[in-house]
């Protein structure tokens, strides 16, 4: 399916009823602003801590949304997702306000500290394939094999309303904003706040920024379509892996994002180095990647105001005290 066939998503409608759904269990994440990174592009860079959400992710948005969606007798069939951590921590804390269980497929990859994690919050687990395309794809099986509910973490017009609304604080926190940056994995975080930043303010450019080994969204832009490619292991882990390849999220990512950025593992190590030594912030991979993006073209954006969304902080802690030796 190319992205000229894909349904056009209402984003604007989707996160406005995203945000009246789940306003009483989201609370708005700060902005906090960076002195060093404003220094390097002559302007104002700020930093949405949305590593501060509940689960320590922008997940939650999205996953929240979803699961506030859902009638009583759709939780009673039974749920069903894939993830390889956040989005499966935010699946059980937004399946727990609504006292129901989900049962999360997760690969055999998954670092020995976030599996721990998962457990912790008493999920039902299921280890299945070497890496998270394949976990994702079992999950899907089995949930229709069952009559179940599968919940996918973007590919689902009602999840990218909800991780939306992270474009939706951005825009009430600096209305006069000049660009934002966007970790982009499977384009749900991306599409829905580029759409909503956009609707707010046409002027806005955004950008999404992927790790180089793992560049789904990037050629699929490019190509027009959704890719299935190999793909490298990645320190932004939770933006790895392939795409339904009927995904929505292209035609979100084509139509508001100025353009997908790629970094290297040392650009995305340097950036979690940045924002621990400047900020003493401990984030993941995949939240130091609007950070990385807006240093490698920091020149194209001398003294414009910018914001970069820190998206989550589930890093594995021997990586990090690796990272910052």
């Amino acid at each position: 399916m190319t992205h000229e066939t894909q349904p056009r998503l209402d984003v604007p409608r989707l996160v406005l009823e995203a945000h009246e759904r789940c306003q009483d269990h989201l609370s708005p994440t700060p902005l906090e602003y960076s002195l060093y990174l404003s220094r390097q592009i002559d302007g104002e860079v700020w930093l949405k801590l949305d590593s501060m959400q509940r689960t320590a992710s922008f997940k939650f948005r999205g996953a929240l949304n979803k699961i506030l969606s859902l009638t009583e007798e759709e939780l009673e069939q039974g749920v069903v997702t894939a993830s390889t951590g956040n989005y499966a921590l935010a699946i059980a804390e937004a399946v727990r306000i609504r006292k129901h269980r989900a049962t999360i497929y997760v690969a055999e990859n998954l670092d020995d500290s976030r599996l721990e994690l998962l457990r912790a919050h008493g999920l039902d687990l299921v280890i299945y394939g070497e890496g998270a395309w394949d976990a994702e794809k079992e999950a899907r099986r089995v949930a229709g094999e069952e009559d179940k509910i599968y919940v996918s973490p973007y590919n689902d017009p009602i999840v990218v309303g909800g991780q939306g609304t992270c474009g939706y604080e951005i825009s009430k926190q600096l209305p006069d904003l000049d660009a934002a940056f966007f970790a982009c994995g499977g384009g749900g975080l991306l599409g829905g706040s580029a759409g909503w930043l956009k609707f707010h303010n046409p002027d806005v450019e955004a950008f999404g920024v992927s790790p180089e080994n793992s560049p789904v969204m990037y050629e699929s832009m490019r190509m027009g379509k959704i890719v299935e490619m190999e793909t490298s292991p990645t320190l932004a882990d939770t933006c790895a892996g392939c795409m339904d390849l009927n995904s929505i999220t292209l035609e979100p990512c084509r139509r508001y994002a100025e353009e997908i950025m790629l970094l290297t593992e040392n650009e995305i190590e340097a950036s979690i180095r940045l924002l621990f030594e400047q900020h003493r912030l401990v984030v993941e991979g995949s939240a130091a990647l609007g950070v990385g993006g807006l240093l490698k073209r920091k020149d194209r954006f001398k003294g414009k105001k910018v914001v970069a969304v820190i998206c989550g902080r589930n890093i594995d802690l021997e990586v990090f005290k690796r990272i910052i030796a």
